[in-house]
């Protein structure tokens, strides 16, 4: 067997817990396999570190912040590496840059460029445990980078790409669940999901796995795991597979609690539109729900959704032109139904829509896509909302 396993921050939170994670590793090396290990912070590090940075400076630089939070991933792995050695394990741990991670510029949101995997490989082939820490990498200036929060799930996916494993992510839920079961205690959890649904589920809310380590599993053919740590029973995870034969039209629900709707009036002229557009994807935010409507007096209200956080961005920018007549809306929840189901099944949205209605749910901005759709709802009737819908679709235990 050949696997990477990749830690979160709730498996290695304690001494004791890295101290089992170990143990386990250990019993998988001496039974002859190969592995390597990616690991995130330890429990809550990375929000303790960023608490630091702003009782410094409330908008700290990026580029140091950035260099900040990596310090919490090298701390589990050396410790972690310094427990499989006491158990007469090979192990050697290896920063982003020392993984040979190459990243673009971009701070606190960097896109994997390349992986130089020559000294990974030459350490695995001596028989050692490679222990990497996740989220992190370096750009081409030399300067430290991080992947964005979930980043240690894209680390462990691309390590297993680039050697062509198999990758076992670890954490503190027995799996994909129909929707968040501390939102629904009766959720089922999924055997399988195919990766098409998981990315939608992974970008519309669900935090059990980072978009881009599942998209990275399917281009790359990355056989993908999701389990509780310390448990060995593989059939009480979730497998993530390219294709399977599922006649539900609704696999799960995805949900981002703290959205905000942003309206922009402009003149409808040759660019404007476009400059609108172009100014936000400077600010390197990511929007959706985008919908254009022409007004009787020739301008154009363009409508979207964005996190709390960027809205807040895009509102500190309303003195420049292209934000005018910039509307905000916050206070709103995007729930959202994903299933690949959809693509051969009709009505879903009609049902959904319907479902909101009979129990008194306004909604406002909807979205659709071959396998997902999306609304927004006031934040007061996001768990009334998520209630309906999953007895609607049967999503969660009787």
């Amino acid at each position: 067997m050949n696997v990477v396993h990749k830690y979160g921050g709730t498996s290695v939170a304690t001494i004791e817990k890295i101290n089992q994670v170990a143990d386990r590793v250990a019993e998988i090396k001496k039974a002859g396999n190969n592995i390597a290990v990616v690991a995130s912070a330890m429990g809550k590090t990375t929000d303790r570190l960023i608490e630091m940075a702003k009782a410094i400076s409330p908008s700290p630089s990026k580029r140091e912040l950035d260099s900040l939070m990596s310090t919490g991933e090298q701390t589990t792995v050396t410790l972690l590496a310094m427990a499989l050695q006491a158990r007469g394990v090979e192990a050697v741990s290896l920063t982003g840059f020392q993984c040979g991670f190459l990243t673009d510029e971009f701070h606190s949101q960097a896109t994997i460029l390349d992986i130089d995997s020559r000294r990974l490989e030459d350490i695995i082939a001596r028989g050692a445990v490679p222990v990497i820490t996740g989220f992190q990498g370096i750009s081409r200036s030399g300067d430290i980078t991080t992947l964005g929060r979930g980043g240690s799930d894209t680390t462990a996916v691309a390590v297993a790409a680039k050697l062509g494993w198999d990758c076992e992510i670890y954490t503190d839920v027995d799996g994909v669940y129909t929707i968040d079961p501390r939102r629904c205690p009766k959720a089922r959890k999924l055997d399988v999901i195919t990766s098409d649904e998981m990315m939608e589920l992974a970008a519309l809310g669900a935090g059990v796995l980072e978009t881009r380590s599942v998209e990275i599993a399917k281009k790359y053919g990355v056989r993908l795991f999701l389990g509780r740590s310390m448990e060995k029973d593989k059939t009480k995870g979730t497998y993530v597979v390219n294709d399977y034969f599922e006649d539900m039209a609704v696999t799960g629900i995805g949900v981002i609690e703290d959205c905000a709707m942003i309206s922009v009036k402009c003149p409808f002229e040759k660019g404007t539109v476009s400059r609108v557009f172009s100014k936000i994807a400077d600010m390197n935010i990511n929007i959706d729900m985008i919908s254009q409507q022409l007004l009787d007096d020739k301008t154009a209200l363009l409508s979207f959704s964005c996190t709390k956080e960027s809205a807040e961005e895009l509102e500190a920018a309303r003195g420049e032109s292209v934000f005018d007549g910039c509307d905000m809306r916050y206070g709103l929840s995007k729930i959202s139904l994903v299933g690949a189901g959809m693509a051969t099944h009709s009505g879903v949205a009609a049902k959904a829509l319907a479902t909101l209605f009979e129990n008194g749910i306004d909604h406002y901005q909807i979205t659709t896509s071959e396998i997902s759709i999306s609304v927004t709802v006031d934040k007061e009737n996001l768990q009334k909302a998520c209630d309906a819908l999953t007895k609607a679709f049967e999503l969660c235990e009787e």
